[in-house]
């Protein structure tokens, strides 16, 4: 999750920066701005699931050591706490928050829809829409000109606005709107901020998003328009001051507070120049790269966790492990070999005991409940001896002692306490 908030970051971050330096065109900074917001929505470690597990790094093992002796492990359970999981169930609570905002945001417009609809100064402008194929009206108390619904949408036209240049640049900007889509994308924008409401970062760029939705519009509209016409028409209906209050999920020509910014825009006429481009393809490099490889990570690191997950809430068997070989040799002389050791192990899993380099002891733990079946497989060199099996309670010392000529020279003797424990990770 970690990897998720870093990567979305550092996107946006990059995304904002550039789309304020960086001098590119309207629509090279709404789709990269659009990109920076739907990084934040990528589920990582969804799609880390479907990638093949052959295709994952893993580590290779450069060297290992194995120690004869003693570790104490504990096998009390300890309080599980984890970071992510808590961080998981705080995002979701965000979200809830935000859900139950949007939705109250859509209780508030369907009030003020509903306020326009019902007025009685709405008034179909009959010329004007069969001019143009699309429903107009007017009405007061509405900004000077908006883009009304989403299915079977209304262009509404203040009433106070009467001279015939703004009418047409009004009606020609919301058709270019309608053309758009824009009354869509506006919706999805108002869903994604009222999601991450708690997020500056994303709220910084669904304004600028929003921002360039309209820039996009008046590049597009004032080429049939007339690029110094619709300058100087959108700069008089401005002055205008025409600008009652709407909602985020409408489009409007001239309600939002960055009208002037608007105009210097078209004035600049910019253009993707080859450094620009490349600035702005590098910059998609780095995100997809960041968005690939975060996948990945997540991926690996998901594989590794559940493994470690696995191991610390599985139950085994914590065995004290004690095993002596002795060989009484001529003049009282005594081989002895010995080795002593806490291992933890899995139920119904063999484990090799090396003793020394010619003595080893198969070993295998069976649970019984409250006892524990316990099997030997005694080994000298590549021969096995003898395969003692025998049932304890837990806690219990048990003890094998073989000495018989007729099997070996040596003489074994096995002591082993096991306990029921989970696994060793657990109490590190």
């Amino acid at each position: 999750m970690e990897s998720y908030l870093y990567t979305s970051t550092i996107i946006s971050i990059m995304a904002l920066v550039l789309t304020k330096y960086g001098k590119g065109s309207s629509n090279a900074n709404y789709y990269l701005s659009s990109l920076a917001i739907v990084s934040w929505f990528i589920p990582y470690s969804y799609i880390a699931e479907f990638i093949p597990k052959d295709v994952l790094l893993e580590p290779y093992v450069l060297a290992m050591s194995q120690l004869s002796g003693s570790r104490i492990v504990s096998s009390a359970q300890t309080p599980y706490f984890a970071p992510e999981l808590w961080f998981k169930w705080g995002l979701w609570l965000l979200i809830c928050i935000g859900i139950f905002l949007f939705i109250n945001r859509v209780i508030k417009f369907a009030k003020w829809n509903n306020q326009i609809r019902n007025n009685s100064s709405l008034t179909l402008l009959t010329q004007l829409s069969e001019k143009y194929q699309l429903p107009i009206y007017s009405a007061i108390n509405v900004p000077s000109g908006l883009l009304l619904g989403i299915v079977n949408p209304l262009i509404i036209i203040s009433k106070s606005i009467t001279d015939p240049k703004h009418i047409a640049l009004i009606v020609a900007h919301e058709k270019q709107h309608l053309v758009n889509n824009d009354n869509v994308r506006l919706v999805l924008l108002e869903i994604v901020e009222c999601l991450f409401w708690w997020n500056p970062l994303v709220r910084k760029l669904i304004s600028i998003n929003r921002f360039f939705i309209e820039v996009r519009c008046d590049e597009n509209t004032s080429k049939e328009y007339g690029h110094n016409n619709y300058i100087n028409d959108l700069a008089s209906l401005i002055l205008l001051k025409d600008h009652n209050e709407s909602s985020n999920l409408v489009c409007t020509a001239t309600s939002n507070n960055k009208n002037i910014h608007r105009i210097k825009l078209l004035q600049e006429k910019r253009r993707m120049t080859l450094s620009k481009k490349l600035t702005y393809t590098l910059t998609l490099c780095i995100t997809v790269i960041s968005m690939s490889w975060n996948t990945l990570a997540t991926a690996t690191h998901s594989e590794q966790t559940q493994q470690t997950e696995v191991e610390q809430y599985k139950l085994g068997v914590l065995v004290d492990f004690e095993a002596i070989v002795e060989k009484k040799n001529i003049g009282n002389i005594t081989e002895t070999h010995k080795n002593k050791m806490l291992i933890w192990m899995n139920f119904a899993e063999k484990v090799t005991i090396k003793v020394s380099d010619n003595f080893s002891v198969n070993f295998t733990a069976e649970d019984l409940g409250e006892s524990v079946s316990l099997s030997y497989e005694l080994i000298e060199s590549t021969e096995t001896i003898v395969e003692p099996k025998l049932t304890v309670d837990y806690g219990t010392e048990a003890i094998i002692e073989i000495d018989n000529p007729q099997l070996s020279e040596y003489a074994y003797l096995i002591k082993t306490t096991p306990s029921k424990s989970f696994h060793p990770s657990l109490g590190n």
